[in-house]
């Protein structure tokens, strides 16, 4: 079952166990166990901040096969699509306390410009077609760049899966797994989360 909602409030047993969640429209969950992996928005450490991230996307006239990473000009990223579109990104702010909410982040016109100005520079196919979407996002990450994944110290029954940074694609299967594995064993078999947990004694 899906159920669509802000979730405010984590309703906690008497033992400090995982019991449900309450809705932003007051609506609870019943549940024993609550993942957090909500990107830059997871605030299961004090130390959470996202990379805002500035895009375009492009319509290419013929479907391309790499993905490519210059140096200069902004470090510009193309990442072809299999619909023909080119993804292109660059130029990333500083890491900060990310405080716009989900889906509305503000789209800075001079970013963009300077995305488009990049593409001219760098590709001859894509640089004289206008962007058909302009957008921004974050990347999750932490103040010492390390993931954090595993339980959430003091609540029984409550994870966190988050702070990738531009690694999450690589890395999300094995924290997948791994979250699957603390879900239903209590432990896992092949990842090992010493390095990655709240209270890692490796963070700094």
């Amino acid at each position: 079952q899906l159920d669509i909602g802000k979730v405010v409030e984590a309703i906690l047993d008497g033992d400090g166990s995982i019991r449900g969640v309450k809705l932003e429209d007051g609506t609870t969950v019943e549940c024993d166990a609550l993942v957090i992996a909500c990107g830059p928005w997871t605030d299961a450490t004090k130390s959470w901040m996202g990379v805002k991230y500035h895009s375009i996307l492009i319509q290419s006239p013929r479907v391309l096969n790499e993905a490519v990473f210059f140096s200069g000009h902004g470090d510009p990223e193309v990442y072809p699509r299999p619909d023909g579109d080119a993804y292109i990104t660059g130029f990333p702010d500083p890491a900060m306390v990310v405080t716009e909410s989900p889906g509305k982040e503000e789209v800075r016109p001079e970013v963009v410009s300077r995305l488009v100005d990049a593409t001219k520079k760098v590709s001859s196919l894509l640089g004289t077609i206008t962007p058909h979407t302009e957008q921004a996002c974050y990347l999750p990450t932490t103040n010492d760049g390390i993931p954090v994944i595993g339980e959430i110290p003091g609540v029984k029954g409550a994870f966190v899966g988050s702070g990738h940074g531009c690694w999450g694609i690589l890395n999300g299967p094995a924290t997948g797994e791994a979250m699957a594995e603390l879900l239903t064993e209590g432990e896992t078999k092949h990842v090992d989360l010493k390095l990655l947990g709240v209270d890692s004694p490796y963070r700094r």
